[in-house]
């Protein structure tokens, strides 16, 4: 058994869609991704894009071990984050 680790992130649609991307997420239009087997989950699912609010955009994900801040993107609160996105 796994322990889950929560990653809360924002930054602008185009870097917070790289980072995800290079996880193996894949937005709306895009063709299907292998996620990287860390991952154990994506908000957004794959295939739906991030929620933006005011130009920025939250993602959260859900891994096994810490995941590197990616480029461009900022840590999100806990409360911020579930408050806009939900949770697992």
């Amino acid at each position: 058994m796994s322990e889950w680790m929560m990653h809360r992130w924002h930054g602008t649609p185009a870097a917070v869609a790289a980072a995800l991307r290079g996880l193996g997420w894949h937005g709306p239009g895009d063709p299907p991704a292998v996620p990287d087997p860390r991952i154990g989950g994506f908000i957004p699912p794959p295939g739906e894009a991030a929620r933006e609010f005011d130009g920025c955009a939250y993602v959260a994900i859900v891994a096994t071990e810490a995941i590197p801040l990616p480029a461009g993107l900022l840590p999100t609160g806990p409360q911020l984050s579930t408050a806009l996105l939900g949770s697992f």
